[in-house]
């Protein structure tokens, strides 16, 4: 390993650093090859969503461009060494709050970007004020670990809810050999504890481990077409997303700002999504941590108060334009670790953790967007890129709830917070903050101190 001492780069701006790839960023083939598919193709699971509320196909490309943009911003202009992503376990209840509003039905509706960006404008606020006074921290840190598990394991209870029974037509009844089968190779190339075994003595099923749901997506795909189930309309050429028509239907400056009500209904989605968003802090930070002890060479700057601003101001930015939570979070788990696992071993293979950063993202995720062939590939697939994203995020909420309670009392606490937070209705609305309500109540009556404790 080279022990040259990687200095910082890039051009400083307050306390964030823009980095122009190619320049600051060096270009690297295999973080580039993930990115241009493994990137574009979940990237676009937003699309279904965004239809599902009444724009187009070409409009929800649009929205995904602009999503995206914003989210790779994180590293290239604001400097953060996260691998940035969505909130992703915030998705499927805000899909369910939308459902249970008759919104997700396919008919645009001015009122469901309102929703929308009554979340988007309070999230923001959320974030840059815990961000701009260091509260953060402090405030997660006093939340009893039976709530946090209880927050967690209901955003896989909607999930699961969703795939396989209230939303099972969408997901799985039209194409049920496609679907089955993506989701059996993602969970075993995610989840298997055998298969990560066999794999770390075998090249070919370490690769096939490394691209993630690439690998899932492709066979899926082939065998969808094989049966029947899946139709490819390839065309060639390129387009041009429609982002003026999205920022015309979803923003707030024009088809003006949510009524105070919207606020109030939404706030508890947002509370959620503060909280899953300070995990995906806490983990990437970590991760990070653990691959230093490797790469003494390149010392990260790691800062937790500018990461809230930077997410902070990507929202806010996000709002104005294209309103759509919650896309604009901090991290992806799945695609950190790979380019962590890369960067500890060694400059000669990543000279700089943001080369590989840039290259799985800047460098990957907008060119698709304008390329023809890809997107008519890629639309039959959306809805298994949803799908397969949301029950890989319920797994994974579910596994990370259950290791953060141990009494029996927090276990009941977690599994009953979780029910109201998935299920509670008030009005026939879904109403979230009846299960915050109720886990905060149990977890002071029954857990001894919990409020100092956690």
């Amino acid at each position: 390993m080279n022990n040259e001492i990687i200095k910082e780069n890039g051009i400083k701006w307050g306390p964030y650093r823009l980095r122009i790839p190619f320049i600051h960023m060096r270009f690297l083939t295999g973080e580039f090859l993930q990115g241009l598919i493994i990137a574009g193709a979940t990237a676009l699971a937003g699309a279904p969503v965004v239809m599902a509320l009444g724009l187009s196909f070409e409009q929800a490309v649009a929205c995904c461009l602009i999503a995206s943009i914003l989210i790779t911003s994180g590293p290239i202009i604001f400097g953060e060494p996260l691998a940035p992503g969505w909130v992703t376990p915030a998705l499927p209840l805000v899909i369910a709050f939308f459902m249970s509003k008759g919104f997700f039905d396919g008919v645009y509706r001015a009122e469901s970007f309102q929703y929308m960006a009554a979340m988007c404008i309070e999230f923001t606020i959320i974030i840059l004020f815990l961000g701009l006074t260091g509260l953060g921290k402090v405030i997660v840190e006093k939340i009893p670990n039976a709530l946090k598990s209880g927050i967690i394991l209901g955003a896989a209870l909607a999930a699961f809810y969703q795939i396989f029974f209230s939303d099972f037509q969408r997901y799985i009844g039209d194409t049920p050999v496609a679907t089955l089968t993506i989701l059996i190779i993602c969970t075993i190339t995610t989840f298997s504890e055998p298969f990560k075994r066999i794999a770390e003595n075998n090249k070919f099923l370490k690769t096939i481990g490394s691209l993630g749901l690439l690998p899932g997506f492709l066979i899926a795909a082939f065998v969808g077409y094989l049966v029947g189930e899946i139709n490819f309309d390839i065309q060639s050429g390129f387009i041009v997303p429609p982002i003026n028509e999205v920022i015309e239907l979803t923003s707030p400056l024009s088809i003006g700002l949510p009524p105070t009500a919207y606020y109030i209904e939404v706030f508890p989605l947002v509370i959620i999504g503060y909280l899953l968003l300070f995990g995906d802090f806490v983990t990437g930070i970590e991760i990070i941590k653990d691959g230093q002890k490797n790469r003494p060479d390149e010392q990260i700057n790691i800062d937790i108060n500018r990461a809230h601003n930077s997410v902070g101001i990507r929202n806010l930015i996000g709002t104005f334009v294209n309103p759509f939570f919650p896309t604009q979070g901090a991290l992806w788990t799945g695609v950190h670790v790979i380019i962590i696992e890369r960067w500890k071993q060694g400059s000669d293979v990543m000279k700089s953790l943001f080369d590989g950063i840039g290259s799985y993202y800047l460098m990957g995720i907008p060119l698709l967007f304008f390329v023809l062939p890809f997107i008519t590939f890629m639309k039959p697939l959306m809805i298994l890129a949803l799908g397969v994203t949301l029950v890989l995020t319920g797994l994974a909420c579910s596994y990370v709830a259950i290791s953060l309670v141990k009494k029996n009392s927090e276990i009941a606490i977690s599994i009953v917070t979780a029910l109201f937070v998935a299920f509670g209705e008030f009005n026939g609305v879904a109403a979230p903050w009846i299960g915050l309500v109720i886990g905060l109540f149990l977890s002071i009556v029954l857990v001894d101190s919990s409020l100092r404790d956690n």
